[in-house]
């Protein structure tokens, strides 16, 4: 009588024991992350204890043989320093989220060990004073969110070069050295969400832009940018909000304007735009306009009273003349306007709507 081979089973042995010291390392790495955190609310890490299944922890995620992918921690009260050094041993991490947070201190070069990374949110914390680190590793990342975090120095945006996949960057609000717009962020055909207000752009935004025609928000306020907005801005039919406002922009609004009428947020206010509002006409999709403390003249294009989805329209502090549209009372009827105050050239009307 033959006796059945044996190999097979000691191939199962071996792949148990494997991955039960995989789990074994996950669960460290784990524990050591809960350690270096601290929270008010009691909620969060009352799952993670050693006797129950990393994969039933609150905020992780796992495949389908226990391999965590997903660390989501956002909107958890947390503060403490992120143990990069561990977390980015998790081989299979794919999301790593602690927006909305208290987080501190460095973030160390080890996350650049984190290599398989799709989605990184580490916006809204408090990493005053650091850097961010060279991250061109990441070229898996679809998302990267570190606005306000109180991150500064010099951001690495020859990172970005390899990371063409991506889809989302929010990196406003962060006191980085000034920079003109990053040539980097150009090459990013995919995007569909660019966030750069208030991180010291400076300079003109270049006509390349217009090639990121994928975007559905645009926002590059509260920076140093100059000279004309241009006109490839228009090839970017698929915007439903554009703000550049609190900028050093000049020069006429430019031609194609008119076709991005998807447009639900535009905010061109405080800069130094000249001539009319012609290249405004057809944009009937806008809820709200701003405009105001500019150099604009001319007409309210009559074409405005017929913009019935409109709730925000502010235009003071410009040059208009003329009598404003006379439909512009229907709105009332339907919607709030807010405050509505333009200034003519010989008088100075406020209305308000209700």
């Amino acid at each position: 009588m033959s006796r059945p081979p044996i190999y097979p089973f000691i191939l199962l042995f071996c792949f148990l024991h494997f991955h039960s010291g995989i789990q074994s390392n996950d669960l460290q790495i784990l524990m050591k992350l809960k350690s270096a955190l601290q929270t008010s609310n009691t909620n969060v890490f009352s799952s993670w204890e050693s006797g129950n299944s990393i994969c039933n922890f609150t905020g992780i995620s796992c495949t389908s043989d226990d391999s965590i992918t997903e660390i989501e921690l956002s909107y958890q009260n947390l503060t403490g320093v992120l143990p990069l050094d561990s977390i980015c041993q998790l081989q299979s991490l794919e999301k790593l989220s602690f927006g909305f947070n208290h987080l501190h201190g460095p973030i160390m070069d080890d996350l650049k060990n984190c290599v398989k990374l799709q989605y990184l949110d580490l916006s809204h914390n408090l990493f005053t004073g650091w850097s961010v680190p060279e991250i061109s590793s990441l070229s898996q990342l679809r998302y990267l969110h570190l606005n306000l975090s109180g991150f500064s120095g010099t951001f690495p945006w020859k990172s970005l070069q390899n990371m063409t996949g991506l889809v989302s960057l929010s990196l406003g609000d962060n006191p980085f050295n000034p920079s003109p717009f990053p040539n980097e962020v150009l090459l990013l055909t995919n995007l569909t969400w660019l966030y750069l207000s208030n991180c010291s752009i400076q300079g003109t935004i270049p006509a390349e832009i217009g090639n990121l025609k994928e975007l559905i928000n645009l926002e590059l306020a509260d920076n140093n940018m100059t000279v004309k907005i241009p006109v490839e801005i228009g090839n970017l039919v698929n915007l439903w909000q554009l703000e550049l406002y609190n900028n050093s922009f000049a020069g006429k609004l430019p031609i194609g304007l008119r076709n991005l009428t998807k447009l639900e947020m535009f905010d061109f206010s405080n800069n130094y735009l000249e001539g009319d509002l012609s290249e405004l006409r057809f944009l009937n999709n806008l809820v709200s306009l701003q405009l105001y403390q500019n150099e604009l003249s001319g007409q309210v294009p009559a074409e405005f009273g017929n913009f019935t989805k409109l709730v925000n329209l502010s235009l003071y502090r410009n040059s208009f003349t003329g009598p404003l549209p006379h439909n512009l009372l229907s709105w009332a009827k339907t919607n709030f306007i807010e405050v509505v105050l333009v200034i003519f050239s010989s008088l100075c009307n406020l209305f308000f709507f209700s």
